[in-house]
């Protein structure tokens, strides 16, 4: 899906035809539009199988998320990398529907991303910078509240011999290994991925995409509103004034 959205922004972007009286946009009618999204559907099917995933390990029940359940892209059995697209096979009518909804289904990506990116760090364990951030406000937060109740503040851990030790991620489901051949990896082993980077991977796509869209109809319709002619250089043409001669009035 988020392929097949790239490629409608791309047809959307460079389509040629009639263009709307008094502007420099095409009129691009339904028929047009299902054409376009026949030809992202190609390029989205080429995209695809063109990305290499990497090899995903076996994760382990995600405990501190009950219910949540990872979303794998199965990869062919003959070729490892490449990613199955045949057993949902979408349609124009589905992506017009996610680009109708493309609001919903944003929130619906950021919602995902957040609690993909939760159980990430649950398993592999938070970046240092995050670490350090939430420690930085959790001893603010303390200070403040010493103050207000007129105790001492307590002391810092940065700086000590204690820093260390709580910035150090915590990993609740180790990164699993594989042996390799020579050709895959020079050193014969490599280190397993989780089914949520490459979600992640996707979903962010998505919405990039979606935003995308959205830019590019704000686009079409401020320039048919506003009755623009823009240049093939992208900027927008003065338009010509009519000049009446003094000696024919």
């Amino acid at each position: 899906m988020a392929f097949t959205v790239k490629g409608v922004v791309h047809a959307l972007e460079n389509f040629t035809g009639k263009k709307v009286a008094g502007t420099s946009q095409p009129n691009i009618t339904l028929e047009n539009f299902r054409d376009l999204i026949e030809t992202a559907l190609e390029y989205a099917r080429v995209q695809s199988t063109d990305v290499k995933l990497r090899r995903t390990g076996d994760p382990s029940p995600v405990t501190a998320h009950p219910g949540y359940e990872a979303i794998v892209h199965k990869t062919n059995p003959d070729a490892p990398f490449t990613v199955v697209l045949d057993e949902e096979p979408m349609t124009i009518d589905d992506v017009i529907d996610i680009l109708k909804h493309r609001k919903r289904v944003m929130e619906n990506c950021a919602r995902r991303e957040k609690l993909v990116k939760a159980v990430v760090w649950w398993r592999v364990g938070k970046p240092p910078r995050v670490i350090r951030e939430e420690v930085w406000r959790e001893e603010v937060r303390l200070v403040a509240e010493a103050k207000r109740l007129g105790n001492k503040p307590p002391r810092s851990i940065f700086g000590t011999d204690m820093e260390s030790e709580v910035l150090r991620p915590v990993e609740n489901d180790k990164r699993q290994e594989m042996k390799v051949t020579l050709e895959e990896h020079p050193a014969g082993l490599t280190s397993l991925n989780w089914p949520e980077e490459h979600e992640t991977w996707y979903n962010q796509l998505l919405q990039h995409e979606l935003n995308r869209f959205e830019l590019e109809l704000s686009r079409m319709e401020y320039t048919v509103t506003m009755g623009l002619k823009v240049g093939p250089d992208g900027k927008i043409q003065r338009r010509r004034k009519n000049r009446v001669c003094c000696g024919a009035l």
